[in-house]
């Protein structure tokens, strides 16, 4: 539903609780697309207290918004940790790439992560500083430099970044692993 929609409700609506669903909607849609998650799951308990019949369209929204959302914080959670470089390549030849990334993934903005680089990267260009990235809802994430860039993307308990630019292709593939 588009806000739109929830104002065509509170005008039509009877009764007061019709009314404050709706708004109580269009405050959970704002917040679903700001990826303020743990708002949505607030906001959505809270629409469901509301005396409103189980298959009403409001109600059904805000259920499926929360499930949705719970989904990701929980795919969130389990990214978070510690990655290690387990392969590295320039232009699909191995190199010597070594190091360690770890993950935090911010409370209020599911998809903005902490990443804390250890050591990271090759012997005389170790990286040892920390950057916070804002992730897609695919878990991916792609940040142009003035003469390339690096792409950030998750997949299962895999973290990999590929550095492109005029000097090439190279490709860290990072396992997570448990301390």
């Amino acid at each position: 539903m588009e806000n739109a929609t929830y104002t065509q409700v509170v005008e039509r609506a009877d009764d007061e609780q019709d009314v404050q669903a709706a708004q109580m909607m269009v405050e959970l849609e704002q917040q679903f697309a700001s990826y303020h998650f743990n708002e949505v799951v607030r906001t959505a308990r809270e629409i469901e207290q509301f005396d409103l019949t189980p298959d009403h369209p409001i109600r059904k929204r805000a259920q499926l918004m929360k499930h949705t959302v719970q989904e990701k914080i929980k795919q969130a959670h389990q990214l978070e940790g510690t990655y290690e470089v387990e392969r590295s390549t320039f232009e699909n030849e191995p190199f010597e790439g070594s190091g360690r990334i770890h993950v935090s993934f911010d409370s209020r903005d599911t998809f903005v992560a902490s990443l804390q680089f250890d050591h990271f990267g090759t012997a005389g260009s170790y990286r040892d500083d920390t950057e916070v990235i804002r992730f897609e809802p695919d878990f991916s994430a792609r940040l142009p430099f003035s003469e390339g860039s690096v792409t950030y993307r998750f997949v299962r308990s895999t973290l990999r970044l590929t550095f492109e630019g005029p000097g090439g292709k190279q490709t860290y593939q990072l396992d997570q692993i448990t301390i």
